[in-house]
């Protein structure tokens, strides 16, 4: 098993036996602990559409859904650019399972929106999960103690092992403090037992996700189990807190298709020495355009993978010396995000392309990582019609 070298603008890869200095190193560890059965429970994740039950307790043994819990609570409260490298890390291992620590890890960043011993109650159990959904598909009517909340919702990635959900919900009755028009929106947390899985996610890629619909009938959410995902958060104020909230989903998503980019790469050099030609003999390798095709897919990974990494890096930076990401700031990790995720996908197709029928077989683990990047270039973080709006704050930023 390979991870990246201690640098995390490094492109030479190296074994995992050699020490690490950096803060990912005990995760990176773990994940080469845990790739030999992640490897092996891929296709089965993919059957079921979920992570299986032996990976999921590896992931809660590794502490991988806690990296960023906050300090206040015994968790790691890991900075952004370590954890990057381990999302990277763990999607280089297989997409399904670098999303579902990815997204484990992201949950965490709640603990900062709720007072400290509801964040406890919620985020303290070794195995605490958080699955949820953005998108605002329900209603809460407040009642003196608290909200009465319900809906359908969908995208709860990890859903069959959350312990709490998340959820956002337009508040009835209520209207913007600025006196706009749109409605109010409010994340609610709901504990798994009040919540019915929609077993439908039957996608083309990502499929180990296990990103089913849930809903809720009607549940009486305490006031402090809500809150806005997107306000400013007064619990925790640790950079890691304060980094903009879209902007940390950018670039964990980027971080999780450069993984897979880089899967792709690894699965086409082993195939390229052992696949042979029906009816040449040929090695796959020594094939017509397989060549140039690996040389522009390891291009566009490694090129990709240290911009990406260095204006993640200035972002954080940024953050962490007190100040905000102006809008020309947020618009390159926007950018940087979107080429990195693209760059993985343009590469995973190239070696598809150049696999010829191996990329056919059953269970191929190159198809799988073609598939898994394009599924999650769909993601409105990473797509590429988000380049408009992005350049469009770096016009903004010359007016």
């Amino acid at each position: 098993m390979y991870h990246w070298g201690n640098d995390p603008l490094s492109l030479v890869p190296v074994r995992g036996t050699l020490p690490h200095v950096n803060a990912a190193a005990p995760y990176l560890d773990a994940l080469d602990a845990i790739a030999p059965l992640v490897a092996a429970e891929a296709e089965h994740s993919e059957r079921e559409a979920r992570t299986t039950a032996p990976v999921a307790e590896r992931i809660v043994d590794a502490g991988l859904y806690r990296l960023w819990l906050p300090r206040s609570i015994d968790a790691p409260e890991l900075e952004m650019p370590a954890a990057l490298e381990v999302f990277e890390a763990a999607s280089r291992i297989d997409g399904s399972f670098g999303w579902a620590v990815t997204i484990g890890t992201g949950g965490g960043l709640f603990a900062g929106a709720l007072e400290p011993a509801t964040a406890a109650e919620i985020f303290g159990p070794r195995e605490a999960l958080i699955a949820g959904s953005g998108k605002p598909g329900g209603t809460a009517r407040p009642v003196d103690s608290g909200y009465l909340a319900g809906g359908r919702w969908n995208f709860a990635s990890g859903a069959h092992h959350a312990t709490f959900f998340t959820a956002n919900c337009v508040l009835e009755g209520e209207r913007p403090a600025d006196g706009g028009d749109g409605p109010v929106i409010r994340a609610m947390a709901f504990p798994a037992s009040d919540v019915e899985i929609v077993e439908n996610w039957d996608p083309a890629g990502m499929r180990g996700t296990g990103s089913h619909d849930f809903r809720v009938e009607s549940s009486l959410v305490p006031y402090r189990r809500s809150f806005d995902v997107f306000g400013d958060w007064a619990f925790e104020r640790g950079p890691l807190y304060r980094y903009p909230f879209a902007s940390h989903a950018e670039v964990s998503f980027a971080a999780v298709a450069l993984g897979i980019g880089r899967h792709a790469i690894d699965e086409f050099l082993a195939l390229a020495g052992s696949r042979t030609s029906l009816y040449t003999g040929e090695p796959l390798g020594d094939r017509q355009g397989a060549r140039a095709r690996l040389g522009e897919a390891e291009a566009l990974v490694s090129a990709a993978r240290a911009w990406f990494f260095e204006v993640a890096k200035s972002s954080w930076d940024t953050v962490v010396a007190g100040d905000a990401l102006d809008r020309e700031q947020a618009s390159r990790v926007s950018l940087a995000s979107i080429h990195a995720a693209n760059s993985a996908a343009r590469a995973a197709t190239l070696l598809f392309e150049a696999g010829g029928s191996a990329s056919l077989d059953a269970g191929s683990p190159l198809a799988r990582t073609w598939r898994d990047v394009h599924a999650l270039t769909k993601h409105v973080a990473v797509s590429p019609l988000g380049y408009e709006a992005a350049a469009a704050g770096l016009l903004d930023a010359e007016g």
